[in-house]
Parts: C-alpha cells; structure tokens; sequence
C-alpha cells in the first residue's frame, strides 16, 4: 500500500513516521496544501492508495489571534486534499477533534450531535465536511499529547479519552490502513487530566473553577466502533496477503468506492439507505497473478442466511440436469456413489444428481433457511461452512466422496487452501472435484464489472489455481467453459495421476499469457475503460428519465446492487425492482432504498424501460416477460442497450 501523510513534520506525524517510515511524506515547502495545484500535482505523481492528513493548526491561542490562517489550513488545505481524492479514488483519513462534540457530558459516539467548543474545533469540523464527500474516508475524532506533561498542574474536573501519542498514534496507523469509513472515535478510557497527566510527572491538581481557563469538561468518547473491530471476529478486515500464493505486493485496480453488502436487503427503504458501507476494490496480484478483494467481510454475516435460491433460476437448473449427466457418464456414477455439493444452497443441483443417477447425496451450506428447504425437499444437508473440521466429520460419518461440486462458491472462500485440502483429504482414490465460478478473462472481456461485490472475494484466473493445485498435491486435469452467468469455467480437480490432463489446461494458461492477464498494465487499461462504461449508463438513464420516461428494474440480484449503487441510481432514477424470489419481495435494495416488488407490479403498474439487472440470464428473463410486458427492455453490461 502507497501511503502520503500530510503533517508528517507533526506531533502526531512524526510518530506515525516512526511506525512506518516508509510513507511519502512532503515538507510544507514540498506541498503548500493551502495551494490545490501543489496537491494535485504531488498526488497525481504518486498515485497514492491511502492519504493520511494529520496537517493542522492547532495552537488554540494562535488560532484565536490568526483565524485567517487556521481556516486556510484546516479547512482549505484538508478540502484540497479531499478534491484530490476524490479524482484519485485515494482513501483518506482525517485527523480530526473531540473538540467537534459539545464537550458538557462525555461518552459521546460517533452519531452524537455536534457543537465545536472553539474557533479550532469549528476549523476541524469544516475540514470533516469537505472530507465527507471522498467515498473511501475515516475521520478520526481524538485527543492526544506529547509523551511528556509540559504544565505542573492539571485539572481533576476535566474528563477526556486523550492519551500520549506514543499510545495515540499505532491506533490511528492501524485505524488508517484498516477497511472502516466513515466516523471513528480513538482513544483510551474515561480519565481526569489530572489522572493522565500524573502517570508521567509529578503535577498537582487544580479544579476548573479556580482558573480563568475556558474548557469543555467531558470529552470523554465512547470507543465501541473500535472495540468491535478489535474483536476476534470483526464485520470487516483488511486483506493484504494474496489468497494464492501469501506475496504481499498486491496492486489495486478497480476503485467501485464504497458499497452496503449485496443481498442485505431490509424492511424499510430508510433503514436500507443507512446500510453500513466498505471499500468495494479489486487488487492484481503480480507475484501470481491472482485477482481478489482488498476487504474480507465476516462470512457469518454474509451467508448464514442467505436470499438467493438457486432453484427459483430456471436457467441454472437446466444447467444442473445436464451437468448431472455429463458428470455421471464421464466418471461412471451411480446410486452407490457418493456426492458432496458444497454450498448447495437449496439444493437445487444435487436434486437433479438424484433424478439422473440417484447417488447418496449431501449438502453443505452454512445458510440454516436454505438447508431446511433442501432438507424438506429430500436432500440430506448440513448447515455449516466447509473446511476442515466439515470435511473430518464428512469422512467419519459418511465417508470419502467420488465427486465434490462447488459451483459459484469458489470465489466467496477466503482460505482457499484450506478448501482445497479439505476437498483432497475427502476425495476417494478416484474421485473428482468439480469446480464453477465466473472466468476472470470473460469478467474483464464483457466488461463484467457488476460481479464485483462482497461475496465474491476472488476474480479467478486458470494459471494461478494451476500452480497452487501442484503445490497442495493435486492436479487439475480439465478445464471447459460453461455458457452460463455471462462465461462460467468448469475446472475438474483430482489427486495426482488419477486422470490424464487434457490440453485444454495448458491452452487456458497459454491464453492468459498471451493475452496479458498475468500483467497489470492489463488491468488498470480495462479499469478506465469501466469508469467511462459506469458514467455512459449513469447519464443515459438519467436522459431517459428527463425525457419523462417512466424507469424500473428486473432481478434484485448482487450484481444489480453493484450496477445501481456504483452508478449512483437511487428512487429518483428508478421506480421498483421486480423479482421473484419470495425471500425479497416487500424488501429495499440495500443503499439505493428501491422497493423490490412481485412481478405482478409489472402488469399493475408498468413502466416505459426494464433494466434487466440479472443481464447474464437475460433471454430468459425478456422472454418471461413479454407476455405481460410492452415497454422496452435496457441491458446495462457490457455496455447501454435497448431491446
């Protein structure tokens, strides 16, 4: 990660400094941040990942003498820094006050309301609204002093959460390179100054009544935003080893901003616009070539109930019956065999397994709403997350498996050593592990950029998967592309020597070669061409709606929330979405607030265009409709059409 710290030359910016020294860190003679010129230009040559601005005036007794300059400092220079950011796509990071709360009763969280006490808090809250307008931001509320107590006095009446920047500053480091946005409190535990100050020196107290001195009395700052980061199981993680081969020089490439979780819809469209939000990027791996998420969400939150049924999709069921069939026939299964669907779902899949083959089925899934309706449909299921401890009791109470499935499911696992371990350790001496999920080399040709979301932590190239297969003792021996979800790879796994590896392997990863997939300049080409894709769709749609046409959307899917918040389109622009998983209906798209309805809101209620939000099942979906529809139908990827 490339880091620019302004204020390096700081209280605060020399300990952080001293943490990293490896941060770019300009001189005020370097940079004038009250000039946009000097910060465009430094920013522009170093591309940085993250900005750090810890820059201020803080002086209070200065500041109430020049005000002038403090405004040009903590609030032009931080507003200079923030347009930059913006037209980098940087995360920023804001060092800001708890001086904005009013400062009469302490414990104040991050939602609180605010009332600077002085002049300087004023300037710190004017910096944090310029800052609100980077997508990727934190803004840190603080208090902090050097590591030795300057005064022979301190005040016993007077309560903050300030600490000593020794301990101040690996917080702020730490918070800074982390994946939260938005507002942060940082410090340490409810204290009198007088209890802080005398931990270094010998001082005396003093109360706030016995001096002129005109200060807020309880500053003191509720620390459970950080608490819950700092638990075991945080909602959200920084990723910055790579999942395939552990390098750490990792490069992002595409910059969606920040995004509410895919398919954490909720009952009321309010409650939905306040969705808790993370950065939505993509990093290029250049040890390996592996592409994957910059974030890790909690899979417990994600999955442990889960909207999306698989056997609503007509389109992928007939894609199971045949997979069935195909399978069953190459590798000679039957009602003895054993097979393992992992993330099943529904079961929509292994159903097809029993009315080709009939074999001895079972479902792994850790969403409980979905193995329940797999178990009343017959399909034996357990509600957990596969990996090793799953795969140890499959062996003991089952026994080993002559084929593992996982379609779509590949790309979600973080430890995918791990899945691949527990897959070999679970295979008998024939047996197969079958893998789909969606080609990195079709998400980058199609312009695919709305499969990007939470879920999906790695965009999965054949070269990469190829090297850690030999690594771990297994081998893959086929790979054939599916005509499903807009270009899905079928990668067919077993131990070493079970099967012959067909050409088709070294033609894949003789194409990725070629064709510059394991080479960044490939990607940061392809992330431009997604920027002017997003703003083309944005401003067609938004002509349309200008015209007087009427707007709505098909497919409450993943990959329609990417499209729609990445493209900035909310109830303005878009009137409902339809769909037809019972699971969603009466629901609000996460961050945009748009109601997700019945299909029968299309006859009652139709509009003059559909956007098929689930573009890559779209000749099924138009052809749904058209029976009861006789608008237009818009399809947003790989690029704005009308049909």
């Amino acid at each position: 990660m490339k880091i620019v710290l302004f204020g390096g030359s700081g209280l605060l910016g020399s300990k952080l400094l001293e943490i990293n020294p490896f941060m770019i860190s300009p001189s005020s003679s370097e940079v004038n941040i009250q000039n946009f010129d000097d910060v465009n230009n430094f920013i522009k040559k170093h591309n940085p990942d993250l900005i750090i601005n810890s820059a201020a005036q803080t002086d209070n007794r200065k500041i109430e003498k020049n005000k002038k300059e403090s405004i040009y400092t903590n609030i032009i220079g931080s507003a200079n820094i923030s347009m930059c950011c913006i037209e980098n796509k940087s995360r920023l990071v804001y060092i800001s006050s708890d001086y904005v709360y009013k400062g009469d009763r302490g414990n104040y969280k991050e939602s609180d309301e605010i009332l600077p006490f002085n002049f300087y808090a004023w300037t710190k809250l004017g910096g944090e609204t310029s800052v609100m307008g980077v997508d990727n931001h934190l803004i840190i509320r603080t208090s902090f002093g050097s590591d030795d107590f300057l005064y022979k006095v301190a005040f016993n009446d007077k309560y903050a959460s300030k600490d000593y920047v020794s301990v101040i500053a690996p917080m702020i480091y730490e918070a800074s390179i982390s994946s939260i946005i938005g507002v942060l409190n940082l410090g340490t535990e409810r204290k009198t100054l007088y209890d802080y100050a005398k931990r270094k020196n010998e001082v005396l107290p003093i109360r706030l009544a016995d001096t002129y001195h005109s200060t807020p009395i309880d500053t003191s700052l509720n620390l459970q935003k950080w608490i819950d980061y700092k638990s075991e199981n945080p909602i959200c993680k920084p990723h910055t080893k790579c999942r395939c081969c552990g390098s750490t020089d990792m490069h992002k490439y595409l910059d969606l901003g920040v995004m509410p979780l895919a398919n954490n819809l909720e009952f009321t469209s309010k409650l939905a616009k306040e969705k808790e939000k993370y950065p939505l990027q993509i990093m290029f791996c250049k040890e390996c070539g592996f592409s994957q998420l910059s974030v890790v969400i909690n899979p417990s939150k994600m999955f442990s109930y889960y909207t999306y049924r698989s056997s609503i999709n007509g389109g992928y069921v007939k894609h199971c019956n045949k997979m069935a069939k195909e399978l069953s026939e190459r590798y000679g299964l039957g009602e003895k065999s054993f097979v393992i669907d992992i993330a099943g779902n529904d079961g929509a899949l292994l159903e097809e397994f029993k009315k080709v083959f009939n074999p001895k089925v079972l479902n792994i899934d850790p969403a409980t709403n979905l193995t329940a309706i797999a178990e009343q449909r017959g399909i034996k299921s357990l509600a957990k997350f596969w990996g090793y401890e799953t795969s140890r009791e499959v062996i003991y109470f089952y026994g080993e498996a002559d084929l593992i499935t996982a379609t779509n499911v590949f790309a979600h696992v973080d430890n995918i050593q791990e899945f691949l371990r527990s897959a070999k350790s679970t295979l008998s001496h024939k047996g197969v592990l079958v893998i789909e999920f969606p080609y990195l080399v079709d998400f980058i040709q199609n312009k695919e950029y709305d499969t990007t979301y939470f879920e999906h932590l790695s965009y999965v190239s054949i070269t990469p998967i190829e090297k850690l297969c030999n690594e771990i003792g297994l081998e893959l021996f086929d790979v054939e592309k599916q005509n499903i979800h807009g270009g899905t790879t079928r990668l067919s796994i077993s131990h070493r020597k079970a099967y012959e590896v067909t050409q088709n392997v070294a033609d894949f990863i003789k194409y990725e070669a070629d064709n510059g997939f394991m080479t960044l300049d490939r990607y940061l080409r392809w992330s431009k061409d997604i920027d002017n894709t997003i703003k083309d769709f944005s401003t067609k749609l938004l002509e349309l709606k200008l015209k007087g046409y009427t707007i709505s959307g098909f497919g409450a899917s993943a990959k329609g929330n990417t499209l729609l918040n990445s493209c900035k389109i909310t109830t303005d622009l878009m009137d409902y979405i339809a769909d037809e998983t019972p699971e969603k209906i009466g629901k609000f798209s996460p961050s945009t607030g748009i109601p997700i309805v019945n299909k029968q809101t299309i006859i009652d209620n139709p509009t003059d265009f559909i956007v098929i939000l689930a573009w890559n099942f779209q000749e099924e979906i138009i052809a749904k409709l058209k029976p009861i529809y006789k608008g237009e139908f818009i399809i947003p990827v790989p690029e704005f059409k009308i049909k």
